[in-house]
């Protein structure tokens, strides 16, 4: 997670889009991408996983890669299939009675860098342009604050993955939401994430903050930033940062000693992750299929994959 930034510094991406129901979500702009700077072996990597069951006619949750157009991101196509990227979603997300089929999906986007959950066709979307582009934005050496390029690149995937995948169950499941629905997405994705074991949370919440940190440092601060349906990616950043260390003070309390959260933010983080996990259980908590103790249940089959 890296602190340092320049608000002034002249924009070369943006973060942004529209509602649920207004199609296309989370989209980037990097820029002209000088070619993939990291192997995409890297995508998600994991230590061997347990086997799940093979998907019956009946499953609620459909996983395709479509085979890209582009040359360019055929290798990214391969690592994600070989990493079984989608697979350890969908094993995630079988923990939930879905009332509806759901879909997740790679697929290229004509050379637009965007993941979107569309509500008409009820499929989650990330398109392989979106993964070059964080892949070849991650560090080439470990950043002031440690996040490697390997983190940098998993983190950010699971949490736009997971982001779109909490836009998919609110509109699947009905859940009411107050306030900015994307915000909501993003609590969940954090939640969610958190209680993954705790080396591979840390891993994936720190690149997800090295990724919302260098949107950060290149966005925009004109008035019409505020009216974008997304927090500003610093505000995201330290809703993140924050979440992570009202988990766990004593796992996280460098994030606070290292200045990456202010301390007077820091007083409030236990309440706000109280909220958002007390908020998982009553909104989300009754559509699972068995209660995870302690997230052993979600951990397992994050680590799942179909043979």
């Amino acid at each position: 997670m890296d602190m340092a930034h320049n608000p002034q510094t002249i924009p070369t991406s943006e973060f942004s889009g529209r509602g649920r129901d207004g199609g296309r979500v989370e989209r980037v702009r990097f820029g002209a991408i000088p070619g993939v700077l990291l192997t995409a072996a890297t995508l998600l990597s994991a230590a061997p996983a347990h086997a799940l069951p093979v998907s019956h006619g009946r499953d609620r949750v459909v996983v395709t890669y479509v085979p890209p157009s582009d040359p360019a991101h055929g290798e990214i196509y391969r690592a994600l299939r070989r990493q079984h990227v989608l697979e350890r979603l969908g094993a995630v997300v079988r923990l939930v009675r879905l009332p509806r089929r759901l879909t997740l999906r790679m697929k290229g986007c004509a050379g637009e860098a965007n993941a979107w959950y569309d509500s008409d066709s009820r499929a989650v979307t990330m398109c392989y342009e979106l993964v070059a582009g964080i892949i070849a934005r991650a560090p080439h050496e470990p950043s002031p604050a440690g996040v490697t390029q390997e983190q940098a690149t998993r983190g950010p995937i699971a949490q736009i993955l997971v982001h779109e995948t909490g836009h998919a169950l609110f509109h699947l499941l009905r859940v009411p939401i107050f306030g900015r629905e994307e915000d909501a997405a993003d609590q969940l994705a954090a939640l969610l994430l958190l209680h993954l074991a705790p080396a591979q949370a840390r891993d994936l919440v720190g690149g997800s903050g090295y990724f919302f940190a260098m949107l950060g440092r290149q966005e925009a601060t004109d008035t019409s930033r505020f009216a974008d349906v997304h927090g500003l990616s610093w505000q995201r950043f330290y809703s993140l940062v924050c979440l992570a260390y009202g988990s766990d003070p004593r796992r996280y309390a460098d994030v606070v000693a290292k200045g990456y959260l202010p301390a007077d933010r820091a007083t409030t983080c236990g309440d706000e992750y109280k909220q958002v996990a007390y908020a998982f259980r009553r909104l989300i908590g009754p559509h699972l299929r068995v209660r995870p103790h302690r997230g052993e249940r979600l951990r397992r089959a994050w680590q799942a994959r179909e043979p």
